[in-house]
């Protein structure tokens, strides 16, 4: 089926209290992205990780995948005329269908609820993470967004969204997605009343390094002592 994506899993567990999803970056596939959660994971999460795979292949790069084309005819997406961001908008929609049935199938497996999902996000996959939350009609875990931005600013009025933790964090040397992206992230946060937490780490480039990997563990730590 077109509409199932590809998965690659990682857990210590094989009844898991917490599914973790995890949505890689532009150009990177869920083989490699998965291995990440071998330092993500905490003993006493009792985690579930599992990577989903974008659904387009980027032209000319046999392993790398998009969830939507950054470069519609040839232009950066910055360039794009209306026309081709409604189609990228499209684009973003039909993947969200796909990523909705993946952690639907995955939650009924493991007998979770909603509020034990975790989205993780880094780069495009972050920006697929806030945009799948913003259509969601149920409140997730948490969602984080490493080194990513939110694509669309207009108001937000999904209450389950407004519930859901957020976990947003930049590197003030990202040479891919400049800080900017950050900062205009957290202002649209803080004015849409958005739980969430943020962090500027210093001297991180475009990654996920042991430090926001350090930050994101105390969010969950948080989370899960409320």
């Amino acid at each position: 089926m077109t509409d199932i994506l590809k998965e690659y899993t990682f857990s210590r567990n094989s009844n898991p209290s917490k599914l973790i999803i995890m949505l890689h970056g532009y150009g990177d596939n869920a083989e490699n992205f998965i291995n990440i959660a071998n330092y993500i994971d905490k003993p006493e999460w009792n985690a579930q990780y599992i990577a989903l795979n974008a659904p387009s292949p980027v032209p000319n790069y046999p392993t790398g995948y998009q969830w939507f084309d950054i470069y519609p005819n040839g232009k950066y997406i910055s360039e794009a005329s209306p026309k081709e961001i409604l189609a990228i908008r499209q684009e973003v929609g039909e993947a969200i269908k796909k990523i909705e049935i993946s952690i639907s199938n995955n939650l009924k497996k493991f007998k979770l609820d909603h509020n034990k999902c975790i989205l993780i996000g880094f780069s495009q996959g972050g920006m697929m993470g806030f945009e799948f939350g913003n259509n969601f009609q149920s409140t997730l875990g948490a969602i984080a967004i490493f080194s990513g931005r939110i694509m669309d600013e207009t108001k937000i009025n999904n209450k389950y969204l407004k519930k859901t933790p957020i976990f947003i964090s930049h590197g003030n040397q990202d040479d891919i997605l400049n800080i900017d992206n950050f900062f205009k992230s957290i202002n649209y946060l803080k004015k849409n009343n958005f739980n969430f937490e943020s962090h500027e780490i210093e001297g991180d480039t475009h990654t996920i390094s042991p430090k926001s990997i350090e930050l994101f563990q105390k969010f969950i730590k948080k989370i899960d002592d409320v």
